[in-house]
């Protein structure tokens, strides 16, 4: 077995942790020799994927949700603000609840980023199953499984048409290029 395969399988056994550590050993992903940091406390969403907890501002790792002014369309062919539609589900998640947040990564623009929970719950998981958020899956495979259910479901942004953000983002930019 090759290396890169032996890697790769030990990955998928191991699960995301282990690709984190991993990522950390290569020089991506968090600094190395530098434990997590928790923060915990009351969140507000502020996008479908952006938490600030006490002030200090944790993207949710593995998932992407709509950017602002991204619309798309529900199953019956009419327009919507899928940004705001998810930024209020992640925020009726958070409501009234002490959330934790384990960050294991921060840019180089100095954004965090990290698994947030609330009473045990995944957050990020808990946006991709229910359909407001979609899954990175070249950072992580945690929320395949969710996204496929979500999908199989046609539960939230797959119940119609919608762009994924980051072709969206792209999108975006070309347009703006000409």
């Amino acid at each position: 077995m090759t290396s890169g395969l032996l890697l790769a399988v030990s990955l998928v056994l191991a699960g995301p942790a282990a690709a984190q550590t991993n990522q950390a050993a290569k020089g991506r992903g968090p600094i190395a020799n530098t434990p997590d940091q928790t923060i915990k406390g009351t969140a507000m969403a502020v996008e479908g994927d952006l938490l600030t907890i006490n002030g200090t501002a944790v993207r949710l790792m593995g998932i992407d949700a709509p950017d602002p002014g991204q619309k798309c369309r529900n199953r019956y062919g009419h327009e919507l603000d899928c940004f705001k539609v998810a930024t209020a589900v992640l925020a009726n998640m958070v409501k009234g609840e002490e959330v934790t947040c384990t960050v294991t990564e921060q840019d180089r623009t100095g954004e965090k980023k990290g698994e947030c929970r609330v009473r045990g719950v995944d957050l990020g998981a808990a946006m991709v199953s229910r359909g407001w958020a979609f899954q990175y899956a070249s950072l992580s495979p945690a929320y395949q499984k969710g996204e496929a259910y979500a999908q199989s479901k046609r539960m939230g942004l797959w119940a119609g048409q919608v762009e994924k953000p980051w072709q969206w983002r792209s999108r975006q930019l070309r347009e703006t290029a000409k």
